[in-house]
């Protein structure tokens, strides 16, 4: 049987796509009935970060340094974006994008490639749409309509007509978005990564013994930079332990800080009580599939937020918080007791897609 070459770009702006998209690439594999190459597209930063979490699978996958997206951009010492900075940085992208898009298409071509996926980057449609070769959105929103609200919708035409391009669109649960995928689309829920849950077990072993305390996964993202983590009130809290990422470097007895090292950080996601997050796919999508109630923050004109939180409605235990109220208050101004529980069973929308995925590429 010939082997299946995929090309799979994933956003290198923060985790959450590269997340997600390790939770889809895993369960394509596990689906599988027939050989897979699988070359992984995205900037070194996220490309060493999944390179580490698909070890397993260092046979039978490659990969690529390039460009992929502009993101967002925010302002020094804020959740909140800056428009201005954004713009500029917008209108360079999109002065690039054929160079590069060109580049990806030669690239696509000579690799064989028989299916390019995209979370989210609109490089790849382009490149693919060149090449002649079908091509799969994964996302719950497109840049196109994230920028929205952030910049005039004349400037944002030749992005739509990028997304446009694309055959297929796996759309996550509260994407809120054009008819994107010529070919075909699928509705995807919410999923999370696998959870070991001798892994979790060790975890509350180690970190909470006896569970006297309260977990509380903090995730405000790898791509926010705030300086003022240490003034906030809540780390006071005795009845609380907190579980922070590694690049936050903040230091309290109440802090546990996810080892630099540890690629699979759903695993305490799941040893915790509560998730206090950014409305973020990825972490908001494992607090779901977990079962853990949310905290979210409130950041202005992100769309893709807003599109979250309302899939959230009546399914979801979920708050929303400003920033200031999150440096000013302590814990138990945030959440009553009574709204924690501790059922852990998984949905894994993952394995939905990954068959979705499997019978495309067959169909090359």
């Amino acid at each position: 049987m010939n082997t299946k070459t995929i090309a799979y770009y994933v956003s290198d702006y923060g985790f959450g796509h590269a997340t997600r998209s390790i939770a889809v690439i895993r369960a394509l594999f596990q689906v599988a009935d027939q050989p897979y190459r699988l070359v992984i597209c995205s900037s070194d930063t996220v490309l060493a970060f999944i390179k580490a979490s698909l070890s397993n699978y260092r046979e039978v996958i490659e990969y690529r340094q390039c460009i992929s997206d502009v993101g967002y951009v925010l302002k020094p010492d804020s959740i909140e974006p800056d428009t201005v900075a954004f713009a500029a940085k917008y209108h360079k992208y999109m002065e690039n994008l054929p160079h590069e898009a060109a580049r990806e298409s030669d690239f696509l071509r000579t690799a064989g490639v028989d299916l390019v996926i995209s979370d989210i980057s609109p490089i790849a449609f382009v490149a693919a749409r060149h090449a002649e070769i079908p091509s799969v959105g994964i996302s719950n929103f497109t840049w196109y309509t994230a920028y929205l609200e952030m910049i005039d919708h004349s400037a944002l035409q030749p992005l739509f007509e990028v997304y446009a391009a694309m055959d297929y669109f796996v759309s996550l649960e509260g994407a809120v978005e054009p008819d994107w995928g010529r070919q075909g689309t699928l509705q995807a829920d919410f999923f999370s990564r696998e959870v070991d849950q001798q892994e979790v077990s060790r975890i509350l072993h180690t970190i909470n013994p006896g569970r006297q305390k309260r977990a509380v996964y903090f995730g405000i993202g790898m791509s926010i930079n705030v300086q003022d983590l240490a003034a906030l009130k809540l780390w006071e809290d005795d009845a609380y332990l907190f579980i922070v990422s590694s690049n936050m470097k903040v230091e309290h007895k109440n802090i546990i800080a996810i080892p630099a090292s540890y690629t699979e950080s759903q695993n305490y996601v799941a040893a915790s009580d509560l998730v206090i997050s950014k409305p973020g796919w990825s972490t908001v999508g494992e607090a779901v599939a977990l079962r853990k109630p949310l905290l979210l923050l409130h950041r202005s004109k992100m769309k893709e937020d807003k599109n979250t939180i309302l899939a959230l409605q009546d399914r979801h235990p979920y708050r929303m918080i400003e920033w200031g109220q999150l440096k000013a208050d302590n814990m138990q101004d945030f959440i009553d007791r009574e709204n924690f529980f501790e059922d852990t069973r998984q949905r894994n929308g993952a394995v939905h897609i990954a068959e979705y995925l499997k019978q495309i590429v067959g169909s090359e």
